[in-house]
């Protein structure tokens, strides 16, 4: 614990912290803490307008995004197949770039969370639970998955009396420590960039532990195609999901319900994302413990560009535009028609809370380790009380609409 940071916690953050605080298991308490509505429409306020364009806009904006996560997600398979093939510092770097480029894509798709879609529903009698803790679980106890400075020979990759396989990986995902990640997108980087102990950069493994022809080497080739593997695997089933054309996918039952229950979700899962996930778990946790290991993508570097990324698809969802522009199916055009104050409020706090977080200095394994009165962390202050506000003005919005979503500290 950084007790200068601690010490210096605003109230607001204070009061986010105690609540993280009471549910301490990173994949399971938000789920905890609140449950989306069983019915986002509010029986006092009925919509009285026709949202269908808005819906099914919400809808196909769902499936493109998971879609460009898969199709990024492949690219990154390919690319590590080339460092496989023929590993060198060239082949690691394309592959580190790939990761990079996928982590962008699919950080643009979790405003889809908390509402019990695809990616995170809870397990049903003919349905597994959604896959969400296996693709983005952390933080990763990298010394459950290969060697770590001062010891050379922890992990699956180096326990030689275990058959290295998908199952054995998964079996022992989050078992005895939920720290103790084995899959996904921060146990793909460990394997790719390794620790980090540089303080102007990212880790930095060598193309070397992926040689071929020994056998730990080995093992931590196929642990890596393994995972690497496994999270095609799971986009594919949410991407699936989220097609309307097919019959009984989500996004085909979704289309089915009326208005409300589709734009609820989004505006609920938007809301609670920036709340709960962003300004919270992986942004003011990290600031007030100084802790690398509470950054969300510490090995690589990559924490703010994940935050960015995330607030870029929540942008995207309301705007229904990747270049900025508000199209007429679009959320923010609905809001605006209903009440244009409260439209033009939202699209002030989503343009502060871009350019306050897009302002914050990098890297962030470095900013955390300052002190609380230094212009970096003051940003950092700034940037948290703009997605505050916006989170604020997306329930607002929600409501205005007559829709009810319940997003812990908003």
């Amino acid at each position: 614990m950084n007790f200068i940071n601690f010490y210096n916690r605003t109230p607001a953050r204070a009061a986010t912290l105690a609540l993280l605080s009471l549910f301490a298991c990173p994949q399971l308490w938000a789920c905890a803490v609140f449950a989306p509505p069983r019915q986002y429409q509010n029986p006092a306020v009925p919509l009285q307008f026709d949202a269908r364009p808005q819906a099914l806009a919400l809808i196909q904006r769902s499936h493109k995004n998971y879609a460009d996560a898969l199709a990024a997600a492949k690219d990154l398979e390919l690319a590590i197949e080339s460092l496989l093939q023929k590993p060198s510092a060239k082949t690691l770097a394309r592959a580190r770039l790939a990761w990079k480029s996928a982590r962008v894509r699919y950080q643009q798709t979790e405003w889809m969370r908390f509402v019990d879609g695809p990616i995170d529903w809870p397990a049903a009698p003919n349905q597994p639970a959604g896959p969400e803790a296996r693709l983005n679980a952390w933080p990763l106890n990298e010394a459950v998955i290969d060697y770590v400075k001062g010891a050379p020979r922890v992990g699956l990759i180096n326990q030689l009396e275990l058959p290295l396989s998908l199952e054995s990986i998964l079996a022992r995902d989050q078992t005895g420590d939920e720290s103790d990640v084995t899959t996904g997108w921060h146990a793909i980087e460990f394997l790719l960039w390794g620790q980090d102990f540089s303080s102007t950069g990212p880790g930095n493994r060598s193309s070397n532990d992926f040689l071929a022809d020994e056998s730990i080497r080995e093992r931590r080739r196929s642990y890596l195609r393994i995972v690497t593997q496994l999270l095609i695997s799971d986009l594919t089933i949410i991407e699936q999901e989220w097609r309307i054309e097919v019959t009984d996918s989500y996004a085909e039952r979704l289309s089915q319900l009326p208005s409300s229950e589709i734009l609820g979700p989004a505006l609920h899962g938007a809301a609670s994302l920036i709340a709960i996930e962003l300004r919270g778990e992986r942004f003011a946790v990290a600031l007030d413990s100084g802790m690398q290991e509470d950054e969300h993508s510490c090995f690589s570097d990559n924490t703010l560009l994940d935050l960015r990324a995330n607030l870029a698809g929540i942008a995207a969802m309301l705007r229904n535009s990747d270049n900025g522009e508000i199209a007429p199916d679009s959320l923010l055009a609905l809001i605006e028609w209903k009440n244009p104050e409260l439209a033009k409020q939202l699209q002030q706090a989503m343009a502060s809370a871009e350019a306050q977080l897009a302002a914050v200095p990098e890297p962030f394994d470095q900013l955390i380790l300052m002190d609380a009165q230094t212009p970096a962390r003051q940003q950092a202050e700034t940037a948290l009380v703009a997605l505050q506000l916006l989170a604020v003005k997306i329930k607002a919005s929600a409501e205005n609409l007559g829709l009810q979503i319940v997003v812990p500290g908003v």
